[in-house]
């Protein structure tokens, strides 16, 4: 049987490399490349044609769900599964809708990654730390559309940002501000979304991503 061909995609080198040597212990697959980024990761899907994409959401300058985007319009019989510390449910939902057929959490990816790698079962396979059941319930609370009239435009500048799961780090260096004025804005913006709750901010600017982007 011919081994499955898998691209890894991760900034963080360590955590990559040990991806790579889990992989490598496996029968049956065989880890065709490496990208630190979403353009590297493009790029060499196309130069291997890899059967699976394991990559992560957080990556420097484009968010991984752009990368699923993109497998989705231009090589849509690519395996991905999402490698993530995100556990959110509005991460989770995301990822199944841009045809991811996994999310693991890293904490779970010793136990658990072959696991998903083999599943080719209909259903959209988490890890145990994930949760089966946030996947089940939509966010019930959640409006059908966010009312950004009360933002203002540096508000919106860290919501576009916060929707590719950048970091309040992250956001702070490519705005060039202080984080402490990020969480600044990030407060204003859960007061004015009514986003109550640890991460609800968060869930709400993944969940909204393409109506936040294109307002």
């Amino acid at each position: 049987m011919t081994n499955k061909a898998v691209l890894i995609c991760d900034d963080h080198p360590i955590f990559r490399k040990g991806v790579v040597n889990l992989i490598s212990g496996m029968a049956g697959f065989r880890v065709v490349g490496e990208a630190t980024d979403v353009d590297s990761a493009i790029a060499k899907l196309q130069i291997y044609s890899p059967d699976m994409l394991i990559t992560d959401l957080s990556l420097p300058k484009r968010s991984g769900f752009e990368l699923l985007e993109w497998v989705r319009g231009h090589m849509s019989n690519v395996r991905v599964i999402v490698l993530s510390m995100h556990s959110e449910l509005a991460f989770i939902e995301k990822a199944r809708e841009l045809g991811a057929v996994a999310h693991i959490a890293k904490e779970d990816a010793s136990s658990e990654l072959l696991d998903a790698m083999m599943h080719d079962g209909a259903d959209f396979y988490t890890s145990q730390s994930v949760g089966a059941t946030s996947i089940a319930d939509p966010l019930k609370q959640a409006p059908k559309k966010l009312d950004l009239s009360r933002i203002s435009p540096a508000e919106r500048r860290v919501l576009v940002l916060l929707s590719e799961s950048k970091t309040s780090r992250e956001i702070a260096t490519h705005l060039n501000i202080s984080p402490r004025t990020v969480e600044t804005h990030r407060y204003n913006l859960a007061e004015k979304l009514g986003a109550k709750g640890p991460n609800k901010l968060l869930e709400l600017a993944i969940r909204f991503a393409d109506q936040i982007r294109n307002s």
